[in-house]
Protein backbone atom coordinates (compact mmCIF):
# COMPACT_ATOMS: atom_id res chain seq x y z
CA UNK A 1 0.00 0.00 0.00
CA UNK A 2 2.97 2.26 0.96
CA UNK A 3 4.36 1.88 -2.41
CA UNK A 4 1.49 2.22 -4.04
CA UNK A 5 1.00 5.55 -2.35
CA UNK A 6 4.40 6.69 -3.03
CA UNK A 7 4.01 5.71 -6.96
CA UNK A 8 0.75 7.90 -7.09
CA UNK A 9 2.70 10.96 -5.39
CA UNK A 10 5.71 10.81 -7.26
CA UNK A 11 3.37 10.61 -10.58
CA UNK A 12 2.03 13.62 -9.16
CA UNK A 13 4.87 15.56 -8.64
CA UNK A 14 6.49 14.80 -11.78
CA UNK A 15 3.01 16.10 -13.99
CA UNK A 16 3.51 19.15 -11.59
CA UNK A 17 7.14 19.71 -12.66
CA UNK A 18 6.25 19.26 -16.06
CA UNK A 19 3.52 21.89 -16.00
CA UNK A 20 5.43 24.24 -14.23
CA UNK A 21 7.24 25.25 -17.17
CA UNK A 22 4.47 25.81 -19.13
CA UNK A 23 3.22 28.36 -16.93
CA UNK A 24 6.53 30.18 -16.05
CA UNK A 25 6.76 30.19 -20.33
CA UNK A 26 2.79 31.67 -20.48
CA UNK A 27 3.20 34.16 -17.73
CA UNK A 28 3.00 38.00 -18.75
CA UNK A 29 5.03 40.80 -18.78
CA UNK A 30 3.08 43.93 -19.17
CA UNK A 31 3.57 45.48 -22.35
CA UNK A 32 5.85 48.65 -23.37
CA UNK A 33 4.97 51.44 -25.51
CA UNK A 34 7.69 53.79 -26.54
CA UNK A 35 6.38 57.06 -27.50
CA UNK A 36 8.82 58.70 -30.08
CA UNK A 37 10.44 62.09 -29.52
CA UNK A 38 10.62 64.94 -31.86
CA UNK A 39 12.50 64.38 -34.92
CA UNK A 40 12.96 60.63 -34.47
CA UNK A 41 10.89 59.40 -37.30
CA UNK A 42 11.57 61.19 -40.59
CA UNK A 43 9.27 62.76 -42.68
CA UNK A 44 8.97 61.77 -46.50
CA UNK A 45 6.90 63.92 -49.05
CA UNK A 46 4.53 61.48 -50.64
CA UNK A 47 4.55 63.03 -54.19
CA UNK A 48 8.48 63.38 -54.70
CA UNK A 49 8.85 60.18 -52.29
CA UNK A 50 11.66 62.51 -51.28
CA UNK A 51 12.36 62.11 -47.35
CA UNK A 52 11.76 65.89 -46.57
CA UNK A 53 12.68 65.68 -42.94
CA UNK A 54 15.80 65.36 -41.51
CA UNK A 55 16.43 66.45 -45.23
CA UNK A 56 18.34 64.16 -47.51
CA UNK A 57 21.69 65.36 -48.07
CA UNK A 58 20.45 66.65 -51.76
CA UNK A 59 18.40 68.76 -50.10
CA UNK A 60 20.51 70.59 -48.28
CA UNK A 61 23.20 71.00 -50.66
CA UNK A 62 20.66 72.79 -52.28
CA UNK A 63 19.87 74.91 -49.43
CA UNK A 64 23.42 75.60 -49.11
CA UNK A 65 24.49 76.35 -52.79
CA UNK A 66 21.63 79.16 -52.46
CA UNK A 67 22.16 80.39 -49.04
CA UNK A 68 26.16 80.68 -50.09
CA UNK A 69 26.14 83.29 -52.09
CA UNK A 70 24.51 85.78 -50.22
CA UNK A 71 26.69 85.30 -47.14
CA UNK A 72 29.43 85.69 -49.36
CA UNK A 73 28.24 89.04 -50.57
CA UNK A 74 27.31 90.10 -46.93
CA UNK A 75 30.65 89.07 -44.94
CA UNK A 76 32.68 91.12 -48.19
CA UNK A 77 30.39 93.92 -47.72
CA UNK A 78 30.82 97.09 -45.44
CA UNK A 79 27.88 95.67 -43.15
CA UNK A 80 25.57 98.36 -42.96
CA UNK A 81 21.58 97.94 -42.42
CA UNK A 82 21.41 97.63 -46.05
CA UNK A 83 23.69 95.54 -46.78
CA UNK A 84 21.83 93.00 -43.93
CA UNK A 85 18.79 93.87 -45.59
CA UNK A 86 19.98 92.74 -48.97
CA UNK A 87 21.02 89.55 -47.16
CA UNK A 88 17.22 88.85 -45.41
CA UNK A 89 15.83 89.78 -48.79
CA UNK A 90 17.63 86.81 -50.54
CA UNK A 91 17.73 84.27 -47.96
CA UNK A 92 14.04 84.61 -46.45
CA UNK A 93 12.97 82.74 -49.65
CA UNK A 94 15.47 80.10 -49.82
CA UNK A 95 14.96 79.21 -45.98
CA UNK A 96 10.57 79.36 -46.14
CA UNK A 97 11.46 76.72 -49.58
CA UNK A 98 13.19 74.78 -47.30
CA UNK A 99 10.90 74.88 -44.51
CA UNK A 100 7.76 74.71 -46.15
CA UNK A 101 7.67 70.60 -45.75
CA UNK A 102 7.11 71.19 -42.19
CA UNK A 103 5.09 74.51 -41.63
CA UNK A 104 2.21 74.95 -39.72
CA UNK A 105 -0.48 77.07 -40.70
CA UNK A 106 -2.02 79.87 -38.51
CA UNK A 107 -5.26 77.19 -37.88
CA UNK A 108 -2.69 75.11 -36.23
CA UNK A 109 -2.77 72.61 -38.88
CA UNK A 110 -0.05 71.15 -41.33
CA UNK A 111 0.51 73.14 -43.99
CA UNK A 112 1.20 69.77 -46.84
CA UNK A 113 -0.76 67.03 -46.86
CA UNK A 114 1.42 65.32 -48.73
CA UNK A 115 4.33 65.17 -46.32
CA UNK A 116 3.78 61.76 -44.21
CA UNK A 117 5.94 59.69 -41.19
CA UNK A 118 7.99 57.38 -43.39
CA UNK A 119 5.86 54.87 -41.42
CA UNK A 120 3.67 54.10 -38.50
CA UNK A 121 3.96 51.09 -36.70
CA UNK A 122 0.18 49.78 -35.39
CA UNK A 123 1.29 46.15 -34.02
CA UNK A 124 3.92 45.12 -32.06
CA UNK A 125 7.78 45.20 -33.25
CA UNK A 126 7.72 41.47 -34.21
CA UNK A 127 5.13 42.25 -36.71
CA UNK A 128 7.44 44.02 -38.90
CA UNK A 129 11.03 43.85 -40.49
CA UNK A 130 12.97 44.22 -37.87
CA UNK A 131 15.88 45.70 -39.53
CA UNK A 132 13.10 48.53 -40.97
CA UNK A 133 11.46 49.02 -37.67
CA UNK A 134 15.74 50.43 -36.86
CA UNK A 135 15.79 52.13 -39.93
CA UNK A 136 12.39 54.55 -38.94
CA UNK A 137 12.82 54.22 -34.99
CA UNK A 138 16.81 55.34 -35.22
CA UNK A 139 17.41 54.86 -31.66
CA UNK A 140 18.91 51.85 -29.13
CA UNK A 141 15.78 52.76 -27.00
CA UNK A 142 13.29 49.94 -29.08
CA UNK A 143 16.33 47.43 -28.60
CA UNK A 144 16.60 47.53 -25.13
CA UNK A 145 12.79 47.68 -25.01
CA UNK A 146 12.43 44.26 -26.66
CA UNK A 147 15.02 42.86 -24.66
CA UNK A 148 13.07 43.63 -21.52
CA UNK A 149 10.10 42.28 -22.51
CA UNK A 150 10.51 40.89 -26.02
CA UNK A 151 9.60 41.99 -29.70
CA UNK A 152 6.03 40.65 -29.70
CA UNK A 153 5.39 42.87 -26.71
CA UNK A 154 7.09 46.15 -27.58
CA UNK A 155 5.19 49.20 -29.55
CA UNK A 156 6.76 52.23 -30.73
CA UNK A 157 4.51 55.27 -32.07
CA UNK A 158 5.77 57.75 -33.84
CA UNK A 159 5.27 61.52 -33.58
CA UNK A 160 4.24 63.99 -35.74
CA UNK A 161 5.33 66.88 -34.04
CA UNK A 162 3.43 69.40 -36.87
CA UNK A 163 0.28 67.80 -34.85
CA UNK A 164 -1.30 68.98 -31.84
CA UNK A 165 0.35 67.21 -28.85
CA UNK A 166 -3.52 66.71 -27.42
CA UNK A 167 -4.92 65.25 -30.77
CA UNK A 168 -2.02 63.08 -30.58
CA UNK A 169 -2.96 61.86 -27.35
CA UNK A 170 -6.01 60.44 -28.81
CA UNK A 171 -4.14 58.32 -30.97
CA UNK A 172 -2.05 57.05 -28.31
CA UNK A 173 -5.75 56.35 -26.49
CA UNK A 174 -6.01 53.97 -29.62
CA UNK A 175 -2.51 52.15 -29.45
CA UNK A 176 -3.57 51.62 -25.57
CA UNK A 177 -6.70 50.01 -26.48
CA UNK A 178 -5.35 47.62 -29.30
CA UNK A 179 -1.94 46.80 -27.15
CA UNK A 180 -4.90 45.52 -24.44
CA UNK A 181 -7.00 44.00 -26.70
CA UNK A 182 -3.53 42.32 -28.63
CA UNK A 183 -1.86 41.09 -25.66
CA UNK A 184 -4.91 40.52 -23.52
CA UNK A 185 -2.77 42.42 -20.38
CA UNK A 186 -3.97 44.86 -18.23
CA UNK A 187 -1.25 47.36 -17.83
CA UNK A 188 1.59 48.69 -19.68
CA UNK A 189 4.45 50.41 -19.48
CA UNK A 190 4.47 53.49 -21.39
CA UNK A 191 7.32 55.86 -21.76
CA UNK A 192 7.57 59.37 -23.67
CA UNK A 193 11.30 60.07 -25.37
CA UNK A 194 11.98 64.25 -25.60
CA UNK A 195 8.87 65.47 -26.53
CA UNK A 196 7.34 62.21 -26.57
CA UNK A 197 6.89 63.43 -22.79
CA UNK A 198 4.74 65.87 -23.77
CA UNK A 199 2.48 63.69 -25.53
CA UNK A 200 2.09 61.21 -22.83
CA UNK A 201 1.35 64.24 -20.36
CA UNK A 202 -1.57 65.25 -22.52
CA UNK A 203 -2.80 61.25 -22.68
CA UNK A 204 -2.54 61.45 -19.10
CA UNK A 205 -4.81 64.98 -18.67
CA UNK A 206 -7.15 63.65 -21.04
CA UNK A 207 -7.50 59.66 -20.79
CA UNK A 208 -5.96 59.18 -16.91
CA UNK A 209 -3.62 57.02 -15.93
CA UNK A 210 -5.53 53.80 -14.80
CA UNK A 211 -3.94 51.72 -17.87
CA UNK A 212 -0.52 51.67 -16.77
CA UNK A 213 1.76 50.03 -14.72
CA UNK A 214 4.80 52.23 -15.56
CA UNK A 215 5.27 56.06 -16.13
CA UNK A 216 8.42 56.98 -17.81
CA UNK A 217 9.51 59.87 -18.74
CA UNK A 218 13.08 59.62 -20.42
CA UNK A 219 15.02 63.19 -21.18
CA UNK A 220 11.48 64.32 -21.56
CA UNK A 221 10.33 68.17 -21.99
CA UNK A 222 7.33 67.75 -19.99
CA UNK A 223 7.78 70.85 -17.98
CA UNK A 224 9.22 72.98 -20.97
CA UNK A 225 12.89 74.07 -22.82
CA UNK A 226 14.32 77.67 -21.65
CA UNK A 227 15.76 78.62 -24.70
CA UNK A 228 12.53 77.90 -26.51
CA UNK A 229 10.90 80.66 -24.31
CA UNK A 230 13.66 82.69 -24.48
CA UNK A 231 12.95 82.68 -28.79
CA UNK A 232 9.66 82.98 -28.04
CA UNK A 233 9.54 85.95 -25.97
CA UNK A 234 12.34 87.45 -28.67
CA UNK A 235 15.59 86.62 -26.89
CA UNK A 236 18.34 85.80 -29.17
CA UNK A 237 21.71 86.06 -28.04
CA UNK A 238 24.84 83.45 -29.42
CA UNK A 239 27.06 82.41 -27.04
CA UNK A 240 30.70 82.23 -28.90
CA UNK A 241 31.90 79.81 -25.74
CA UNK A 242 29.09 77.80 -25.56
CA UNK A 243 29.33 77.18 -29.36
CA UNK A 244 33.06 75.86 -28.80
CA UNK A 245 31.52 73.58 -25.95
CA UNK A 246 29.07 72.11 -27.19
CA UNK A 247 31.26 71.19 -30.59
CA UNK A 248 33.45 69.85 -28.22
CA UNK A 249 31.17 67.58 -26.27
CA UNK A 250 29.67 66.40 -29.47
CA UNK A 251 32.88 65.24 -30.76
CA UNK A 252 34.35 63.89 -27.83
CA UNK A 253 37.23 65.92 -28.45
CA UNK A 254 38.99 69.17 -28.66
CA UNK A 255 40.13 69.02 -32.44
CA UNK A 256 37.56 70.80 -33.95
CA UNK A 257 37.36 73.22 -31.13
CA UNK A 258 40.49 74.19 -30.74
CA UNK A 259 40.63 75.26 -34.37
CA UNK A 260 38.33 77.16 -34.17
CA UNK A 261 39.74 78.73 -31.37
CA UNK A 262 43.40 79.45 -32.81
CA UNK A 263 41.92 80.52 -35.94
CA UNK A 264 39.44 83.27 -34.59
CA UNK A 265 37.00 82.78 -37.02
CA UNK A 266 34.29 83.19 -34.56
CA UNK A 267 35.57 86.64 -33.90
CA UNK A 268 35.25 87.29 -37.01
CA UNK A 269 31.49 86.00 -37.50
CA UNK A 270 29.90 86.31 -34.39
CA UNK A 271 29.67 90.14 -34.35
CA UNK A 272 28.28 89.42 -37.66
CA UNK A 273 25.78 87.75 -36.23
CA UNK A 274 25.21 90.00 -33.37
CA UNK A 275 24.33 92.45 -36.05
CA UNK A 276 22.09 90.72 -37.91
CA UNK A 277 20.08 90.01 -34.53
CA UNK A 278 20.25 93.93 -34.28
CA UNK A 279 18.88 94.50 -37.81
CA UNK A 280 16.82 92.17 -38.85
CA UNK A 281 15.42 90.44 -35.70
CA UNK A 282 11.80 91.16 -36.81
CA UNK A 283 12.09 90.29 -40.34
CA UNK A 284 13.71 86.65 -39.21
CA UNK A 285 10.87 86.09 -36.83
CA UNK A 286 7.91 87.77 -38.79
CA UNK A 287 9.11 85.94 -42.31
CA UNK A 288 10.60 83.21 -41.23
CA UNK A 289 10.18 81.92 -37.97
CA UNK A 290 6.10 82.98 -37.60
CA UNK A 291 5.27 80.86 -40.71
CA UNK A 292 7.12 78.02 -40.57
CA UNK A 293 7.16 77.56 -36.41
CA UNK A 294 5.09 79.97 -34.48
CA UNK A 295 1.61 78.72 -34.84
CA UNK A 296 2.76 74.80 -33.93
CA UNK A 297 1.03 74.19 -30.93
CA UNK A 298 3.57 71.31 -29.97
CA UNK A 299 6.75 73.83 -30.28
CA UNK A 300 4.12 75.86 -28.32
CA UNK A 301 4.40 72.83 -25.46
CA UNK A 302 7.92 73.51 -24.82
CA UNK A 303 7.47 77.42 -23.70
CA UNK A 304 7.85 77.08 -19.66
CA UNK A 305 5.47 78.61 -17.52
CA UNK A 306 7.46 81.36 -16.36
CA UNK A 307 8.08 82.79 -19.97
CA UNK A 308 4.90 82.09 -21.12
CA UNK A 309 3.01 85.51 -20.62
CA UNK A 310 6.17 87.46 -22.22
CA UNK A 311 6.57 84.54 -25.04
CA UNK A 312 2.59 84.96 -26.06
CA UNK A 313 2.91 89.46 -25.91
CA UNK A 314 5.73 88.97 -28.10
CA UNK A 315 4.65 86.25 -30.91
CA UNK A 316 1.23 87.73 -31.03
CA UNK A 317 2.48 91.17 -31.86
CA UNK A 318 3.90 89.09 -34.88
CA UNK A 319 1.28 87.01 -35.98
CA UNK A 320 -0.64 88.74 -38.91
CA UNK A 321 -1.58 85.35 -40.66
CA UNK A 322 -5.13 83.72 -40.66
CA UNK A 323 -8.48 84.76 -39.88
CA UNK A 324 -10.10 85.54 -35.84
CA UNK A 325 -11.53 82.03 -36.71
CA UNK A 326 -8.23 80.63 -36.89
CA UNK A 327 -6.34 82.92 -34.16
CA UNK A 328 -9.28 81.74 -31.77
CA UNK A 329 -8.24 78.08 -32.83
CA UNK A 330 -4.56 78.25 -32.30
CA UNK A 331 -4.24 80.48 -28.55
CA UNK A 332 -7.01 77.95 -27.58
CA UNK A 333 -4.87 75.04 -27.81
CA UNK A 334 -1.95 76.84 -26.59
CA UNK A 335 -3.73 77.35 -23.40
CA UNK A 336 -5.26 74.17 -23.25
CA UNK A 337 -2.08 72.38 -23.26
CA UNK A 338 -0.48 75.12 -20.51
CA UNK A 339 -2.95 75.27 -18.15
CA UNK A 340 -4.31 72.02 -18.38
CA UNK A 341 -1.39 69.57 -18.59
CA UNK A 342 1.77 71.36 -17.80
CA UNK A 343 0.55 73.15 -15.03
CA UNK A 344 -1.40 69.94 -14.41
CA UNK A 345 0.60 67.27 -14.89
CA UNK A 346 2.89 67.07 -11.53
CA UNK A 347 -0.64 66.72 -9.72
CA UNK A 348 -1.41 63.70 -12.10
CA UNK A 349 1.52 62.00 -11.47
CA UNK A 350 1.59 61.91 -7.94
CA UNK A 351 -2.16 60.92 -8.24
CA UNK A 352 -0.82 57.70 -10.61
CA UNK A 353 1.93 57.17 -7.89
CA UNK A 354 -0.55 56.82 -4.70
CA UNK A 355 -2.57 54.64 -6.90
CA UNK A 356 0.37 52.39 -6.99
CA UNK A 357 2.12 53.53 -10.97
CA UNK A 358 5.41 53.22 -10.91
CA UNK A 359 6.79 56.88 -11.84
CA UNK A 360 10.08 57.26 -12.89
CA UNK A 361 12.01 60.47 -14.74
CA UNK A 362 15.51 60.27 -16.37
CA UNK A 363 17.29 63.32 -16.50
CA UNK A 364 20.77 63.67 -18.46
CA UNK A 365 23.01 66.42 -17.40
CA UNK A 366 26.57 68.09 -17.47
CA UNK A 367 26.35 69.14 -20.99
CA UNK A 368 26.19 72.70 -22.87
CA UNK A 369 22.84 73.70 -23.91
CA UNK A 370 21.96 75.33 -27.46
CA UNK A 371 24.09 78.90 -27.08
CA UNK A 372 21.21 80.79 -28.83
CA UNK A 373 19.70 82.54 -26.06
CA UNK A 374 20.44 83.95 -22.45
CA UNK A 375 19.66 80.29 -21.71
CA UNK A 376 22.57 78.85 -22.76
CA UNK A 377 24.05 79.32 -19.70
CA UNK A 378 22.14 76.28 -18.16
CA UNK A 379 22.81 72.74 -17.90
CA UNK A 380 21.61 69.85 -19.88
CA UNK A 381 21.87 66.97 -22.25
CA UNK A 382 22.51 69.32 -25.10
CA UNK A 383 18.96 69.62 -26.07
CA UNK A 384 16.85 69.93 -22.48
CA UNK A 385 17.73 71.70 -19.32
CA UNK A 386 18.28 69.10 -16.52
CA UNK A 387 16.09 71.14 -14.48
CA UNK A 388 13.42 70.10 -16.76
CA UNK A 389 14.08 66.75 -17.87
CA UNK A 390 13.79 66.41 -14.27
CA UNK A 391 10.82 67.95 -13.06
CA UNK A 392 12.44 71.25 -11.50
CA UNK A 393 15.76 69.75 -9.43
CA UNK A 394 17.72 72.78 -8.34
CA UNK A 395 20.81 72.35 -11.01
CA UNK A 396 24.02 74.58 -11.08
CA UNK A 397 24.35 76.42 -14.25
CA UNK A 398 27.20 75.01 -16.99
CA UNK A 399 30.98 74.32 -15.27
CA UNK A 400 29.22 75.44 -12.20
CA UNK A 401 28.92 73.61 -8.13
CA UNK A 402 25.84 74.61 -6.23
CA UNK A 403 26.97 76.23 -2.95
CA UNK A 404 25.29 73.04 -1.16
CA UNK A 405 27.03 69.77 0.83
CA UNK A 406 26.43 66.43 -0.77
CA UNK A 407 23.55 64.83 1.09
CA UNK A 408 20.36 62.74 0.26
CA UNK A 409 19.33 63.80 -3.08
CA UNK A 410 22.41 65.67 -3.45
CA UNK A 411 25.13 64.58 -6.17
CA UNK A 412 28.41 64.28 -4.98
CA UNK A 413 30.01 66.58 -7.95
CA UNK A 414 27.38 69.28 -5.96
CA UNK A 415 25.75 69.95 -9.58
CA UNK A 416 22.05 68.67 -8.42
CA UNK A 417 19.88 69.26 -5.76
CA UNK A 418 16.79 66.58 -6.40
CA UNK A 419 15.36 67.80 -3.06
CA UNK A 420 13.12 70.33 -5.34
CA UNK A 421 12.00 68.16 -7.60
CA UNK A 422 8.61 66.64 -8.48
CA UNK A 423 9.84 63.25 -7.20
CA UNK A 424 13.20 63.26 -5.48
CA UNK A 425 13.38 59.49 -4.67
CA UNK A 426 12.35 58.55 -8.23
CA UNK A 427 14.49 60.85 -10.54
CA UNK A 428 17.69 59.51 -11.60
CA UNK A 429 20.25 61.91 -13.15
CA UNK A 430 22.89 60.66 -15.67
CA UNK A 431 25.75 62.67 -16.01
CA UNK A 432 27.97 63.14 -19.71
CA UNK A 433 24.82 61.06 -21.70
CA UNK A 434 23.59 63.57 -24.44
CA UNK A 435 20.28 63.46 -25.58
CA UNK A 436 18.33 60.45 -26.14
CA UNK A 437 21.72 58.74 -26.47
CA UNK A 438 20.39 55.32 -25.60
CA UNK A 439 22.79 52.83 -26.38
CA UNK A 440 22.70 48.70 -25.90
CA UNK A 441 26.45 47.52 -26.90
CA UNK A 442 26.86 45.56 -23.44
CA UNK A 443 26.39 44.36 -20.05
CA UNK A 444 27.52 47.43 -18.43
CA UNK A 445 26.21 50.02 -21.49
CA UNK A 446 23.61 52.43 -20.10
CA UNK A 447 20.78 50.10 -21.89
CA UNK A 448 21.08 48.00 -18.88
CA UNK A 449 19.33 50.79 -16.65
CA UNK A 450 16.63 51.53 -18.92
CA UNK A 451 15.94 47.97 -19.29
CA UNK A 452 15.48 47.90 -15.33
CA UNK A 453 13.71 51.41 -15.36
CA UNK A 454 11.22 50.30 -17.78
CA UNK A 455 9.45 47.19 -16.50
CA UNK A 456 10.64 48.22 -12.18
CA UNK A 457 8.10 47.02 -10.08
CA UNK A 458 5.73 49.57 -8.12
CA UNK A 459 7.80 50.84 -4.76
CA UNK A 460 10.72 51.04 -7.01
CA UNK A 461 12.99 54.22 -6.21
CA UNK A 462 16.65 55.77 -6.20
CA UNK A 463 17.66 53.06 -3.63
CA UNK A 464 16.32 49.85 -4.93
CA UNK A 465 18.91 48.96 -7.07
CA UNK A 466 22.74 49.85 -5.71
CA UNK A 467 23.67 49.43 -9.24
CA UNK A 468 21.72 52.22 -10.62
CA UNK A 469 21.96 55.08 -7.69
CA UNK A 470 20.05 57.90 -8.22
CA UNK A 471 23.49 60.08 -9.59
CA UNK A 472 25.43 57.80 -12.52
CA UNK A 473 28.28 58.67 -14.71
CA UNK A 474 28.20 57.51 -18.67
CA UNK A 475 31.60 56.94 -20.36
CA UNK A 476 30.73 57.48 -23.63
CA UNK A 477 34.00 56.49 -24.88
CA UNK A 478 33.85 53.15 -23.48
CA UNK A 479 30.40 52.79 -23.46
CA UNK A 480 29.46 52.19 -19.47
CA UNK A 481 27.14 53.28 -17.10
CA UNK A 482 28.17 53.40 -13.74
CA UNK A 483 27.43 55.11 -9.96
CA UNK A 484 28.98 58.80 -9.78
CA UNK A 485 31.99 58.32 -8.40
CA UNK A 486 32.54 54.35 -8.91
CA UNK A 487 36.61 54.71 -9.51
CA UNK A 488 37.35 51.04 -9.68
CA UNK A 489 34.23 50.23 -11.98
CA UNK A 490 32.80 47.17 -10.32
CA UNK A 491 29.49 49.17 -10.87
CA UNK A 492 28.77 50.55 -6.95
CA UNK A 493 29.84 52.89 -4.96
CA UNK A 494 31.84 52.17 -1.83
CA UNK A 495 34.69 52.99 0.37
CA UNK A 496 37.47 50.90 -1.88
CA UNK A 497 36.79 53.86 -4.72
CA UNK A 498 37.87 56.70 -1.63
CA UNK A 499 40.84 54.49 -1.40
CA UNK A 500 41.84 54.38 -4.54
CA UNK A 501 41.70 58.47 -4.65
CA UNK A 502 43.48 58.89 -2.09
CA UNK A 503 46.05 56.50 -3.23
CA UNK A 504 46.58 58.51 -6.50
CA UNK A 505 47.04 61.37 -4.32
CA UNK A 506 49.73 59.94 -2.47
CA UNK A 507 51.14 58.44 -6.05
CA UNK A 508 50.84 55.35 -4.80
CA UNK A 509 48.75 53.91 -7.69
CA UNK A 510 48.23 55.39 -11.16
CA UNK A 511 44.61 56.14 -12.24
CA UNK A 512 43.59 55.19 -16.00
CA UNK A 513 42.17 57.70 -17.74
CA UNK A 514 38.60 56.62 -17.21
CA UNK A 515 39.39 56.31 -13.43
CA UNK A 516 40.51 59.66 -13.18
CA UNK A 517 37.30 60.82 -14.98
CA UNK A 518 35.08 59.21 -12.53
CA UNK A 519 37.55 60.49 -9.55
CA UNK A 520 37.12 63.94 -10.71
CA UNK A 521 34.57 65.39 -8.84
CA UNK A 522 34.89 68.63 -7.32
CA UNK A 523 34.99 69.96 -10.64
CA UNK A 524 38.91 71.80 -9.95
CA UNK A 525 40.55 69.58 -12.95
CA UNK A 526 42.24 66.89 -11.05
CA UNK A 527 42.20 64.20 -8.42
CA UNK A 528 42.27 65.25 -5.06
CA UNK A 529 41.41 64.57 -1.41
CA UNK A 530 38.62 66.73 -1.83
CA UNK A 531 37.03 64.15 -4.05
CA UNK A 532 37.70 60.96 -1.72
CA UNK A 533 35.67 63.20 0.88
CA UNK A 534 33.06 63.99 -1.75
CA UNK A 535 32.86 60.10 -2.20
CA UNK A 536 32.55 59.27 1.02
CA UNK A 537 30.07 61.75 1.59
CA UNK A 538 27.95 60.12 -1.04
CA UNK A 539 28.01 56.61 0.19
CA UNK A 540 26.86 58.25 4.14
CA UNK A 541 24.08 60.10 2.31
CA UNK A 542 22.50 56.82 0.41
Amino acid sequence: MAKKFLSVFMALVLAVLCVIPAFAESEKVNPILVISGFSQYKFVDTVSGKQVWTPETSIIVDLVTKALPPLTTLLASSKNKADYDKFVDAVVPVANDYLRYISVGPDAEPVDNNVKLIDQFTGPVSNYDYAWVKTVFENDIVDIACDAVGKENVWVYGLDWRVDPLVLADEIHEYVKNIKKTTKCEKISVSGISMGGIVMSCYLAKYGYEDFSNITYLSAAFTGIDYVGEMFSGNIKVDGQGLLNIIKESMHNTTVSDILEQTKILDLLLPVVDDLVKYEKDRVYTEILMPNFGYNTGLWAFCPDEYFASAKAFMKARMNAGTAEDAAKFWGKVDDYHNNVQLKINDILHAAQNDGVTVSLVSCYNLQMPPVSPASKYMGDQVIEARHTSGFATVADYGQRLNAEVGPHIAADKMIDANSAYFPENTWFVKNQQHVGFSNAGTRDNGAFYKWILTAPEGTDVYSNPRFPQFMYYFNDIKELRPLGDVDGNMKLSIADAKMILKSVSGSRVLTSSQIEAAELSGDSKVSIVDAKLVLRSIAAS
